[in-house]
C-alpha cells in the first residue's frame, strides 16, 4: 500500500531544500534522527512551509480523516510505482498523503518530509509554497483532495467531515414573506476586530438581526414595494468537524497599510452552537463541540511563523516529560520572555519592591539587569531609546509612556523616579502577586503533567519539534503577536474506541 515507504525516507533527507533551493549535502548519507520522548514525529520545514506542516498535523491527528484516507486501497487509488506509466490511473495526492501519514505513524524518525506531497501539488519552488496562507491552503488542499477522489468510495470524504450550510433570510415585516439563500461552507470566517471572542463573534453573525427601515428599506417581491424587513443568518447544517478562521489581518484605510489584530480574543475549549442554529429542538449534546487543534501565527501581517497546538485524541504520543525535567519548563521560558517584552511591567515591578516605591535613575539600569538578566541597551534601546531618555520622556509626557505619565513621577532634576502614590496603593497587591508569579515560577516545583489521568493530552508541534503542553497553555494564544489563527473543533459525540485510547 505504501510502496517503498522505508527505503525512500533516506532520500527525503538529502532532497530536502533549505533557504533558496540549496540541498543539504553533508547529511545526504546520514539516517534520520529517531523520535524523541514524546514518540511523535514532526515534519521538516522545506523553507516557508510551516503553515502546511501545521495543517497536515491537524489532519493527521483527526482520526476520522486519517482512517477514511487509509481505507482507500490501491484498487481505487492506484500505486505510486505506476505514476509514470501513461495508461495508469494513479491518484497521486491521496497516495502521497497516505504515505506521509504512514511515516508519521510508523517510522522511527524525529521528522518526516513533505517534498513528495508538495511536488504532487505542482509546488516545485519556495516561491510557489510561500504564496499561500494557511486559511487559503485549507481550502486548496480540500479542493485538490476532493477532485482526486472523484470516482472512489472516498469521493464524499471532505463533504462528510467538514461540509456545513448557512441559511440567510430576509423577513418582510408587512406580509411576513421569507426570502432565503443557502450557502455551503468548509470553514467559518469570523471577525476579531472589536470582538471579545468567538462566542461574541458568532452571536453577531447568527443571532443579531440587521433591520431595514427609515432610509434603508427593503424591496419585497410579494408586496412589490419598499418595506421594513429584518435580515438574519443561521447555521442550518453542522459538520462533524468545525473549522474556524480568525480574521487577524485587517487594512487601515487611513494609513493605507495592513496590520494584525493582536487584541485579546477568547475561545472556549467546549462550545454550544445551539443558539446559532436554525433547528434548536435537539438535545444540547447534538450542538456541543470540543476544541482539538489551534494553529498559531507568530509575527506580523507581512511575515511570521506557524505552529500548532493539538489534542492527541487517540493518545498516540507519550504525554510526559523526560525524567528530571520540569513539566512546565517548555512554557515558562516563553512566559518569561513575553513578560519581559514589556519594559513598563519591569519598571513597575522594580519600583513596587523599593522602599517608598522610589529609586535613583542611575540605579534603575542595574536593578533591571538583576531582575531580568539582560541590560536595557540589549533588550529595549533599539525600540525605546536610552533608559534615561525614556525617563525624561515620562516627565514631558511623550513617547509610548504618555499614557503612563500618571503612573511614574520623575524628579525635576531627573535624578529619581517613583510610582505615584495613588497608583502604588491601588496596584501594589495585585501587581506584586502577578510579578511574583511571572519571575519566581521558574524556581518553584511544579506538579507532573499526568497528575490528573483524565487530562487531555495536548502537544505543541512546531515543524520538527514536538513538545507536550498543558491545556492551560492555550490561553496564552488569546492575544499578542503570537496568537491563535485557526481553530478546529470536533463534535463532542464523536467517541473513540477503547483500543484507540489504550495505545
Amino acid at each position: 500500500m505504501f510502496g517503498d515507504l522505508f527505503e525512500e525516507d533516506y532520500s527525503s533527507v538529502s532532497n530536502n531544500h533549505y533557504g533558496k533551493g540549496k540541498k543539504l549535502k553533508t547529511k545526504a548519507l546520514e539516517p534520520p534522527a529517531p523520535r524523541e520522548f514524546t514518540n511523535l514525529s514532526g515534519i521538516r520545514n522545506q523553507g516557508g512551509t510551516c503553515y502546511l506542516n501545521s495543517l497536515l498535523q491537524t489532519l493527521h491527528f483527526t482520526p476520522e480523516f486519517r482512517e477514511a484516507l487509509f481505507s482507500l486501497g490501491p484498487e481505487e487509488l492506484g500505486s505510486l510505482e505506476d505514476k509514470d506509466k501513461p495508461d495508469a490511473k494513479v491518484r497521486i495526492i491521496p497516495l502521497q498523503l497516505q504515505r506521509l501519514f504512514a511515516q508519521l505513524l510508523l517510522l522511527d524518525q524525529d521528522a518526516a518530509s513533505t517534498t513528495d506531497l508538495t511536488d504532487s501539488f505542482g509546488w516545485t519552488s519556495n516561491e510557489e509554497m510561500r504564496q499561500h496562507d494557511v486559511q487559503e491552503l485549507n481550502r486548496i488542499l480540500f479542493s485538490a483532495l476532493e477532485t482526486s477522489l472523484v470516482g472512489t468510495s472516498g469521493h464524499d470524504l471532505i463533504n462528510r467531515l467538514y461540509h456545513g450550510t448557512i441559511v440567510n433570510q430576509i423577513v418582510c415585516k408587512e406580509c411576513k414573506n421569507v426570502s432565503e439563500k443557502q450557502e455551503d461552507f468548509l470553514d467559518l470566517t469570523v471577525a476579531v476586530k472589536n470582538v471579545s471572542g468567538l462566542e461574541d463573534a458568532l452571536w453577531n453573525m447568527y443571532v443579531e438581526e440587521e433591520v431595514f427601515d427609515c432610509d434603508n428599506l427593503y424591496h419585497c417581491g410579494t408586496c412589490d414595494r419598499l418595506v421594513k424587513a429584518a435580515k438574519s443568518a443561521k447555521l442550518r447544517k453542522l459538520p462533524p468537524f468545525l473549522t474556524v478562521s480568525l480574521l487577524r489581518f485587517n487594512f487601515d484605510f487611513v494609513k493605507c497599510e495592513r496590520y494584525k489584530e493582536t487584541s485579546c480574543y477568547t475561545f472556549p475549549l467546549r462550545i454550544n452552537l445551539k443558539p446559532f442554529c436554525e433547528q434548536s429542538e435537539l438535545d444540547d449534546l447534538e450542538y456541543m463541540y470540543d476544541l482539538f487543534s489551534v494553529i498559531i501565527h507568530k509575527g506580523g501581517c507581512y511575515g511570521g511563523h506557524y505552529h500548532v497546538y493539538i489534542k492527541d485524541v487517540d493518545h498516540l504520543g507519550n504525554w510526559q516529560f523526560p525524567e528530571g525535567k520540569s513539566n512546565l519548563d517548555v512554557n515558562l521560558k516563553d512566559q518569561k520572555e513575553e513578560a519581559i517584552d514589556d519594559p513598563l511591567m519591569i519598571l513597575k515591578a522594580i519600583l513596587l519592591q523599593e522602599e517608598s516605591n522610589l529609586i535613583p535613575v542611575d540605579q534603575l539600569g542595574q536593578k533591571l539587569l538583576k531582575k531580568i538578566g539582560i541590560s536595557w541597551n540589549k533588550k529595549y534601546r533599539k525600540q525605546y531609546g536610552p533608559l534615561r531618555k525614556v525617563m525624561r520622556d515620562i516627565l514631558i509626557g511623550s513617547l509610548f509612556l504618555q499614557l503612563h505619565s500618571q503612573i511614574f513621577l520623575l524628579s525635576s532634576d531627573e535624578s529619581t523616579v517613583r510610582l505615584l502614590k495613588d497608583y502604588s496603593l491601588q496596584a501594589e497587591s495585585d501587581f506584586q502577586r502577578n510579578d511574583q508569579q511571572v519571575f519566581k515560577t521558574l524556581t518553584s516545583k511544579s506538579p507532573g503533567l499526568n497528575d490528573r489521568p483524565s487530562c487531555p493530552h495536548w502537544f505543541d508541534i512546531n515543524d520538527s519539534k514536538v513538545q507536550p503542553i498543558k491545556e492551560k497553555a492555550i490561553e496564552q494564544q488569546f492575544q499578542g503577536k503570537e496568537s491563535a489563527y485557526m481553530l478546529f473543533y470536533r463534535k463532542s459525540q464523536l467517541q473513540r474506541p477503547p483500543e484507540g485510547m489504550e495505545r
